[in-house]
């Protein structure tokens, strides 16, 4: 079978190898101090070379880089000849260890005992020296010493050496096979540190055992060490039984010789092969005795060694997960104080560590500080930054939000509905240089700031109405006699709008984003609600109103003031009103109803609206008659607007305004001015602003309708007796004769 296969693992593990040979080797060491001065020779432990490839800690935290080939020439070649390497460009010899190695054997072995296993693996590494006086037998006290030292760890394992044990427990946290690091996890059964892939990869399942080698003999797995973790089991054993398929073709190679010497007749070799598997099978049986067992369904109870190893592992983890987390905790609060130290802000500080974490496993020494610094100061800088465009985003969106809420409420409680809207409102320099402002610290300040701007909110109508007023009258240009006032105020600096242009009964506007709908005065429009708001709820944004002069309004009111013999530069809507007067549209036919026609009889208001609406190219009206307007309204006319709505105030005082009141109770209160008999218009009147349309048209019947001829009933049913007198309709007749 000559199987020959080296074990690709980084530690020795020849464990059923002769021992006799390496204690054979060890004692026969026992070279004077100038032997640490040659030590370029072979030695049996020259299979550990490869552990100088990796010098991580236990836990994967800690990594060199190799040095390059030639700089590692001349150091080894300084460290060989006791010599020191010059620093280029000083003349001053730079201080080294280099001359440790011509101290005394002993004194030497008495300072490796003072340091721990990992220390001494990592001596281990540096040279050949260090290697050849570590790995001899002359060292195993101080590989003890060391493992006392470090507290706690657990005696070897059967058929191991305290190298291979100090290398399995702290040679560092990569995989054996594939070097991948951050494997902490360590199998006793196969006494290896080893990836869960490299796992899947590499055991072989009992069961699998014949077909993976169907050459080898299967006492095999009775000789060598097993483990009951498989590698789908995730760190879980089981009641299998899984073997690592390098320690199956070593086994092999071995076995093979020994029955090669039985095929050849060698003296004795039957009985060499017999005690070699007696051999095997007693060491296996230690091992599986100690080794980290954890199947508890098996109910296997773990000897004393595995739970004092399972122990240790995991209180060593724990250790050191402490240690570096206090370690943190130190550095940190060390940052912290520094930081503020050096001026900066202590609640920015502790704000950035709520969000960067700086973890320092090592101590804070001033080098580190001094690199570490500028990186700090730019993160902190940068957090800052971050922080005050976040809260200045977070306190512009809490205050647009109550305020919007705050002026939804002072919108509702006006009657009047020409406010700025909502996005105009949030445009206006005082709202949004107070939404931008810095933010406060205190919640309850915002909140308080917010209550405090809202009493602005009338303040910031009144504007908006006034600039509205403004821009309308400049709209109705050109200049008349009515705007020679406005002119000279507007020309001294003054923006004083003309209240009296604005109530002409030719002043007729529109708002553009709604539909032409004529808005008489200025008290139209003061009311007015845009009909494309009715598409927009809550706080969502609504196009702002934007009005001018509706020309087929302005058209219709001349022609109508023109009929009735009025100035149209000087008539105010109010004494339109007055008059009564009623119009027929002379563009529209009359219309049939009932065999009779009729025309629509408007008054001025409603035949503006109707010009506007109608699309009439030329207004051509009709004036109604003292007796055509009888007939409509009988012998008393009918008032507009009527006593009974809410529309009247007082011209006195400014009671009223906002909430008129009906014709009664305005009358009865000019007592209080002393005035028994109120003139309407001059002591009072009325405000057409909340009334949305003015009374529809009444039917003037050109031609009276005709009423319809009542049936008679002129018909007899003839099947019936001839002594009866019954008469019927038409209609009738026949549904009687369908029934018989």
């Amino acid at each position: 079978m000559g199987v020959t296969c080296g074990i690709s693992r980084p530690i020795l593990v020849n464990d059923w190898t002769s021992q006799d040979s390496d204690h054979d080797e060890a004692d026969d060491y026992d070279s004077p101090l100038t032997d640490l001065e040659d030590s370029t020779g072979g030695s049996k432990y020259s299979s550990l070379e490869t552990l100088s490839e990796s010098s991580g800690s236990e836990y994967g935290r800690e990594t060199h880089k190799k040095q390059p080939a030639k700089k590692r020439a001349r150091a080894a070649k300084a460290l060989d000849t006791g010599m020191t390497l010059a620093t280029k460009g000083s003349g001053r010899k730079k201080k080294t260890l280099s001359l440790i190695v011509t101290m005394p054997i002993d004194i030497l072995l008495e300072i490796f005992g003072l340091l721990e296993p990992a220390d001494l693996l990592y001596l281990s590494r540096t040279s050949k020296a260090f290697r050849k006086v570590l790995l001899s037998n002359n060292a195993v006290s101080v590989w003890k010493a060391a493992r006392a030292n470090r507290g706690g760890v657990p005696d070897c394992m059967p058929g191991m050496s305290e190298v291979t044990w100090a290398n399995l427990l702290f040679g560092g946290s990569q995989c054996y096979v594939c070097g991948t690091k951050g494997i902490t996890r360590i199998d006793f059964g196969i006494r290896r540190r080893v990836c869960t892939s490299c796992l899947k990869k590499n055991l072989v399942y009992k069961p699998n055992f014949s077909s993976k080698f169907p050459d080898f003999d299967p006492i095999i797995m009775d000789l060598i060490p097993f483990t009951n973790i498989g590698g789908w089991a995730h760190g879980h054993a089981s009641g299998s039984k899984f073997f690592w398929s390098d320690d199956v073709l070593q086994m092999a190679a071995q076995l093979g010789m020994h029955q090669k010497d039985v095929h050849m007749f060698k003296p004795g070799a039957k009985i060499r092969l017999e005690d070699f598997k007696q051999s095997r099978k007693r060491y296996v049986k230690s091992v599986a005795d100690v080794r980290f067992l954890q199947v508890v369904f098996l109910n296997l109870t773990p000897t004393k060694h595995t739970v004092v190893c399972n122990a240790w592992i995991d209180g060593d983890r724990k250790r050191h997960l402490l240690t570096i987390t206090e370690l943190r905790s130190q550095n940190k609060e060390l940052i912290k104080a520094r930081l503020v130290q050096l001026g900066h802000d202590a609640n920015d500080v502790a704000r950035m560590f709520r969000h960067r974490e700086y973890a320092m496993d090592k101590e804070l020494t001033d080098a580190r500080w001094k690199r570490l610094l500028p990186r700090i100061e730019r993160d902190l800088s940068k957090l800052k930054e971050e922080w005050r465009l976040e809260d200045q985003k977070n306190a512009s969106h809490f205050r647009k939000t109550r305020l919007l809420e705050m002026y939804h409420n002072f919108a509702r409680q006006l009657r009047r509905a020409l406010l700025p809207p909502f996005e105009s409102f949030l445009k206006l320099s005082d709202v949004a240089e107070f939404i931008d402002s810095p933010p406060t610290v205190e919640r309850e300040s915002e909140i308080d700031a917010c209550r405090a701007f809202a009493n602005k909110f009338p303040e910031f109508c009144t504007r908006y109405n006034h600039q509205t007023k403004l821009a309308l009258t400049q709209l109705l240009g050109p200049p008349t006699g009515l705007l020679q006032d406005t002119l000279a105020l507007q020309n001294q600096g003054i923006n004083a709008p003309n209240e009296t242009l604005l109530q002409l009964a030719t002043s007729i506007f529109q708002c553009i984003p709604s539909r032409p709908f004529p808005l008489i005065t200025w008290e139209k429009v003061l009311y007015h609600t845009c009909s494309s708001r009715l598409f927009y709820t809550g706080f969502m944004p609504t196009p702002a109103c934007t009005f001018s002069i509706s020309q087929p309004g302005i058209t219709a009111a001349r022609s109508l003031l023109s009929l009735v013999g009025l100035d149209a530069n000087i008539t105010a809507a109010t004494t339109m009103d007055q008059f009564h007067h009623h119009f027929f549209c002379s563009n529209c036919p009359p219309k049939q109803e009932n065999g009779g026609f009729y025309r629509m009889a408007m008054d001025w208001r409603r035949s503006v609206i109707h010009y506007v609406e109608a699309l009439h190219t030329e207004p051509r009206w009709e004036l109604l008659s003292a007796a055509q307007l009888k007939v409509i309204h009988g012998p008393y006319p009918a008032e507009f607007s009527r006593v009974t709505d809410l529309v009247w105030c007082c011209n006195k005082c400014d009671r009223h305004q906002e909430k008129p009141v009906n014709k009664a109770t305005v009358i009865d209160h000019m007592r209080w001015h002393g005035i028994a008999a109120p003139i309407q218009g001059v002591d009072f009147s009325y405000d057409m602003g909340p009334v949305e349309l003015p009374p529809p048209g009444t039917k003037f019947f050109v031609t009276p309708p005709q009423l319809p001829k009542k049936p008679t009933k002129n018909y007899r049913c003839s099947c019936c007796s001839s002594n009866s007198s019954r008469t019927f309709v038409l209609g009738g007749v026949k549904e009687h004769i369908k029934h018989k």
